[in-house]
Formats: structure tokens, sequence, C-alpha cells
């Protein structure tokens, strides 16, 4: 009862979003009338056969489970939250054996038992939970799933599928990843992998123990970058993922996705053992986080292995990612239903299946793209599986939008996101472990192109110069394709594409990028105060384009902060073209904590044809937690008629209260303005005056004083200045 408003609010939603008929029940209810007044999990299967029974040609699809449960029911624990209780299973002590699982509630027909392990009952009906354990973590989770429906959350990161394999183990979470790929690729190639292998990557050894930085970055900024699935494979536990701590708390504060919310599906142990309240698991944090996080998760609850792992996994992926035939995408709670029933009719690993839950809305649907796009022209003629694009020639395509059936929706306008891609690239592992022999992997990464182009009834088209630095070898490459208008969007993908060879005729080019760069916003100027996770941005022009390929020795884009060249950081995949343009783009880049102090960023960028250029921008972050002001002034001063107060502060994209009084020279106050101000940087220059007093009458000329005082919740800052009005 203590979640029914936020349980209500979600369920207008479905209604409203949907079209669904919705009940809402209440768990005392429940108890009175099937459980005698008691807390029982039988009695909550109970109340839902009735549903399945009363209603044969109209029974209900879904359960959403709205509140945390405990393994307690007897309420014998500090701070214990049984909200709505779970299934346990009789053998609680063997750690291999022992489960919790709401499959229970969704085996209906009158002979199953969960008890039953061969053959198993199926599940009739899919269930999701929502582990909320107060009112605030319910408003989060109904929040997310209604701000994941809307236009903001719409974009290209929505064919993105992250996939995480651990290292050692003789490559087995690597093997297992790679089997993952290839399902995907295979049900829908529509979808573009990402992976991040661990024993890729250089292991750094210290005190904690043995450590891959490189993937906690890697992982950070692509979730940043935005995914649809973040797909995990290998060791972990409650507190982290692999014994390197690749993914832990540190990497949840880090996250800044509130748009982009993955489905997170974690083969691995006891990612979210969401009936224990003696403990905040790492699933826990990952799901509540407030604007961050995922929108859901398909994890497990206890300890599980690795071969039935994949099992599940494979299954999953198998179900989600295939629409019907109306291009229609199965919903969270299909798609575990059936993955969990083909898993338990095809499998003998029954409790290791029951581990699994989905932690969220299964009434819902990820952001599939609803629409389909086809390229149909390249240089004005029709596509052949002959085109080859050569080194440093211009080309042009065009495409439309369609509907499932092939016709053009003639309605659609709105932006594309082309994406074309280098063929595969064969990657080496490291062999950092003596569990991890070297072995190699293929992975479609260097990126020759990323564009904004308008759609205009249906149709597009975009053009660009191939980079100088591709692989030359001929090859398949691919263009991923993402289009969106202020509320529906589309996908495709075309891989008929040879590319390989050069230009026979280049235009002379000598003259590297021009770039500019801010911190957080536009307003930044070097040598600014900032917070210590300031996003920089960059906007950078070139007549040939931008090379973002990632093909050529040392003509990555990077990022070299305080001169440490060694541990330069590549730019190039967090880069967009300008809308209708190749030749300039954007970089939106969420950096590492900074330390308290000076930093110095360099930049260097290169255009297709291999000319570079740098640019430097300085910063000052201030005391980590403590709010901070710097370089208050107003200008002009002296002024006239108006003058805008401004400051800059280290608390980017907050709701700041600020107070500024002015004073004459005797001391007495003469102005004061109190006003909200949020800013998405750190420079703020909102306020205005036009030199009256409160009652509005024009002070004389002279010299004034003022003083300003910047709060945020329980903080606040404050400085003075000097002004001059004549």
């Amino acid at each position: 009862p203590s979640l029914l408003a936020e349980a209500n609010r979600l369920a207008a939603f479905h209604r409203e979003r949907y079209r669904y008929r919705v009940n809402v029940i209440q768990t005392d209810q429940i108890y009175h009338e099937f459980g005698g007044g008691m807390a029982d999990p039988a009695a909550m299967r109970d109340f839902v056969k009735m549903y399945y029974d009363r209603l044969p040609t109209d029974r209900p699809k879904y359960l959403l489970l709205f509140g945390a449960g405990s393994f307690d029911y007897k309420n014998r624990i500090p701070n214990n939250t049984n909200l709505v209780p779970v299934y346990q299973s009789p053998n609680a002590l063997d750690p291999l054996i022992s489960h919790v699982s709401d499959d229970f509630f969704g085996l209906l027909d009158d002979a199953d038992d969960v008890a039953l392990t061969s053959p198993p009952s199926l599940l009739d009906i899919g269930i999701g939970r929502i582990p909320a354990h107060n009112i605030a973590e319910a408003k989060v989770m109904v929040d997310k799933i209604i701000r994941y429906h809307r236009a903001n959350a719409l974009g290209d990161w929505r064919t993105n599928l992250v996939f995480v394999a651990d290292d050692r183990d003789g490559n087995l979470h690597l093997n297992d990843a790679e089997s993952m790929t290839a399902i995907s690729n295979n049900t829908n190639p529509l979808f573009q992998p990402k992976k991040i292998y661990l024993d890729a990557y250089p292991q750094v050894s210290g005190s904690s123990g043995s450590r891959y930085p490189a993937v906690n970055d890697a992982i950070v900024n692509q979730l940043f970058n935005g995914a649809l699935y973040y797909n995990y494979t290998g060791h972990g536990s409650y507190q982290r993922l692999a014994e390197e701590a690749v993914f832990s708390q540190d990497e949840v504060r880090r996250l800044r996705n509130a748009d982009k919310l993955p489905l997170f599906l974690t083969a691995t142990c006891d990612f979210a053992p969401h009936d224990d309240p003696t403990k905040t698991s790492l699933g826990d944090q990952v799901l509540m986080g407030n604007e961050n996080g995922a929108i859901a998760l398909m994890t497990t609850t206890r300890v599980v292995f690795a071969y039935s792992n994949r099992i599940m996994n494979e299954n999953y992926l198998r179900i989600a990612l295939k629409p019907d035939a109306n291009g229609v995408y199965p919903t969270l709670g299909d798609a575990v239903r059936i993955a969990k029933n083909q898993t338990y009719q095809g499998f003998g690993d029954v409790l290791n299946n029951r581990k699994f839950t989905l932690l969220g809305d299964p009434a819902m649907r990820l952001g599939f793209p609803q629409y389909q796009i086809r390229l149909t022209k390249l240089n004005g003629n029709s596509l052949t599986n002959s085109d080859t694009l050569k080194a440093l020639e211009r080309y042009a395509f065009e495409g439309e939008i369609v509907n499932a059936s092939g016709q053009i929706i003639n309605d659609f306008n709105g932006q594309l996101t082309p994406v074309v891609y280098d063929k595969a690239q064969e990657v080496k592992t490291r062999g950092n472990d003596p569990a991890s022999p070297v072995t190699s992997f293929l992975a479609q990464t260097n990126v020759l192109f990323k564009g904004n182009s308008t759609v205009a009834n249906g149709k597009f088209q975009f053009s660009f110069v191939v980079p100088k630095d591709i692989s030359y070898q001929s090859g398949k490459g691919r263009i991923s394709l993402y289009a969106q208008n202020s509320s529906i969007d589309a996908a495709g993908v075309y891989t008929d594409l040879n590319i390989g060879g050069t230009a026979a005729a280049v235009n002379p080019d000598n003259v590297g990028p021009t770039i500019r760069a801010w911190l957080n916003d536009t307003l930044f100027r070097s040598g600014g105060l900032t917070n210590n996770t300031s996003v920089l941005l960059l906007d950078l022009f070139d007549q040939s384009g931008i090379n973002t390929s990632g093909t050529g020795i040392g003509h990555d884009m990077v990022l070299v902060i305080d001169g440490d060249e060694k541990n330069s950081i590549a730019l190039n995949a967090f880069y967009t073209a300008a809308p209708n343009s190749y030749q300039r783009g954007f970089v939106r880049f969420p950096m590492s904590v900074l330390s308290e102090g000076k930093h110095t960023l360099r930049i260097k960028a290169w255009d297709v044809v291999n000319n570079s250029s740098e640019m430097t921008i300085t910063c000052w972050v201030g005391k980590s937690g403590q709010l901070q002001l710097a370089k208050v002034m107003n200008f002009p001063n002296p002024f006239r008629y108006t003058t805008t107060f401004s400051f800059e502060h280290n608390r980017p994209d907050k709701d700041l209260q600020v107070q500024i009084a002015v004073y004459n020279a005797q001391g007495r106050l003469v102005k004061q303005f109190n006003q909200q101000v949020r800013s998405s940087g750190t420079r703020n220059v909102q306020i205005q005056w036009n030199g009256a007093d409160d009652q509005g009458k024009k002070l004389g000329s002279g010299t004034y004083f003022y003083r300003i005082i910047v709060q945020d919740n329980d903080e606040q800052a404050g400085t003075t200045g000097q002004l001059i009005l004549f």
C-alpha cells in the first residue's frame, strides 16, 4: 500500500501508451481474500490464477510485482522490506541450490508445480518486479519508464548492443560472448555489436590486484553514447563485475545516460539478490539510479554456472531481437517468458534458469525502431553488389523510410544518422593471464563517416569523402542507418558494400581542421572554473571532412590531459557530423574524474587527407564536493543602461538559487535580486540589471557594491564586487 500512488501512475501510463487494461491490486487485499490475512506468496499466486482461470479467452499477459521482497517473511531482521513477497526455495542453505524466483507466480496451469524439474512446468505469463523499498525509489523507476518513452530518448544508440566478456578460464567467457554476437547478427543484423573483451585491453597491477582501467572507461563511455542492451558474460558478484572490478558502484556514479537507458543482461553470479535487505547490490544501484543506469535488468539472484548461463543468454537474444511479421518486437515480459520456457524445455538445468529474473516492467517494450530504412541509390545509380567505395573519393547515397510492407512513409520528416563502417578487422587478445591464451576475434569499429542528414517526405540523401585511412584490402563494409522525427524512429542496415582502393583524382588539401573547444557548454572560457566530471565539447570543420576511421597509426582524434601522451584518449567514437554536412561536426565526451587544481586539455584532429591541427584549453577544478564561485563580474562595467552579472561555478545542470544585493557607497541596500537559474555548463550570464532600485527608480551615477550568494540545496558560496553607474 505504501507504493500505491506510484503504481497507479504507472498503470495510467500503460493505459494511455499501450492501451492496456490494467488492474492495480494491493497486497493486503490479496492476503485477506487468499491467505487468511498472512503475507503468503501462495496467496498472490492463487490470486493471479483466479484471473487466469476465469478469463480463458482474455487471460492476463503480464504481472508486475511492484515492491521489494525479502527472504525474511517474519520480519525478524532490522530494516526488513517485505513489501511484495518472493518465493524462496525450500533448500535455503546450499548456495548452489538456493534460489529466489518470481517464476512461481507465473505457473498457472492446474498441474503446474515449481518443484517439478523433469519435465518442468512452463510460465504462462510474463513477470517482472520493480524492487522498490520505498516511495522515493518507486518514483525513480516510474519516472525512468515514462521518460524512456519520450522523444528525448530517441537516438541511434537504439541500434547498439554492448557485449562485455571476462578474461581467464581458457577464454570461456570471450567465446561465449562471441556466440552471443553471432546470434545477434544472425537473428537481426540491424543491430551493431560493440565488443569490450577484457583480455584485449592492457592489464594493470597494483595494491588491490589486477585492474583494467581502460575497460572501466570503455564501458562508461559506451553507455554514455548509449546502448539498447548491455550484455555481460563472466564472473561477478553483488558488488562488482569481474575480479578486476571493471564495473562497480564507482562506474555507476560516473554514468550519464538519462535518455539512453539499456537493458542489462548479466550472465554472472548474484548480480542482484533483490530479496536480501541487508545488501544494496550493484544491480539495485544500476536499476534505481536516478536519471542514469538501466531501464531494466535480466539478471541473476544467486550463484549460477557459465554453461547454463550461455544457454539462457542465447535463447533470450534469439527471442528479444526478432520482430514479428508486422515489425513489432516482443515486450520485456514476453521475451523473458518465451526464452525461459525454451530453456526449460531444451535444457536440464532448471535451477539455474530459476535464478534469472526480470527486474523491470514486463509490459513495456525496449526502444526498438518502428520503421525500416533502405538505401536505393549511389551517385544517382541503383545500388549493386559490385559498388566499391575508394579512399579520397566523394560519394552520395539516397534512400527512404518504409514500413514493414515496404511502403514509403511519405509523412516522415526528421533527421537521419548514417554510420559508414570500414571492413571488420582482426583483434588479438593480449594473454594477460596464464588462463587467457592469446586468441583473436573480428570487430567492426572503424567509422569512415557518421553523418546527420534531413529526411523529407520519407526520403533522404547524404554524401561524404572516404578517408585516406582505410583498410586497403577489398572487403565488405557496413552502413548503419537510423532516422527519427518528433515521435517515432526507423532503422536499417546495408552490408553489401565493397571498400578498397584509391580515387583516381584527388582534390588538393594541405590545411588541417579548425577546432573549437569548451567544457559543459559553449559559454565556457579557457582557464575557467569547472566541475570534476566535465563534458568536453568540440566543434570541428575541414573542407575535406574529419577523419574518425581509427585505421591510420597516430591519426585518431585524441585528447591529451596534462601532457600525458601515454594515456591519450581517442575521441573518434564521440564524433557526429553537423546537419547535412560532411565537413563540420561535433564531439561530446564525458571526461573521467579530474583532480582538484589546474588542468591542460590538448586536442588533436585530422582531416580525411591526413592533415592535422591542435588546440589547447585550460580549466580549474575546485575542491571536490564544495560549491565554489569564480570570475564574478558584471559587464559592461561601467554601464549606463543595462549590465549583466556573470559568474562561474562547479554545479552544471543544477537548479541554483542566486541572490544579488546591491548597496550604495553609504552601505544602504538599494536593489536585491532573488532568482533561480540553471545552466548546462559552469558559466552563468542570465541575470541583468537596468540600474533601477527596488521601486523601479533609476539610481544616480556613482560607485556601488554588490554581494552575490549562490545556493545549491544546503550549500552556499558568496563573494562581493564593485560596479559603476554613469
